[in-house]
């Protein structure tokens, strides 16, 4: 495996204590809720000292269906607990975007992304 696909990894993991489905790529198919991780932009810039790396990723939430207050709701908690359980696990949180209407296998649903990121030194 890469360091990359490492890191995807860690991250997804870092949100398994949530009540929903993680992938560390984007899925064919959702299983609502969910997270998935996808590569942020920019991807890999300079970080701080030399050989070092600061990496971007972006967290998709995305909630169960339903109607527009509970999801509306639902997402508030989701990134909320995503929020801490990214920071314990040490990934800095550096924006959540507005929520948006997303669809997938025939169904809308609400979702947001986190964009977090994380100091590399690759091999």
């Amino acid at each position: 495996m890469t360091q990359l696909t490492d890191l995807r990894k860690e991250l997804a993991d870092s949100l398994s204590g949530l009540p929903l489905n993680t992938y560390t790529h984007i899925p064919g198919r959702l299983a609502l809720p969910a997270a998935f991780v996808m590569a942020g932009s920019p991807y890999i810039e300079q970080g701080q000292t030399f050989g070092e790396k600061l990496v971007r990723f972006q967290v998709v939430l995305a909630t169960q269906t339903g109607d527009n207050q509970s999801e509306t709701s639902a997402l508030d908690e989701l990134i909320e607990a995503a929020q801490a359980a990214l920071e314990v696990d040490e990934w800095v949180v550096e924006l959540v975007s507005a929520p948006y209407a997303q669809s997938s296998n025939n169904a809308e649903f609400l979702a947001t992304e986190i964009t977090v990121t994380t100091l590399v030194t690759f091999n």
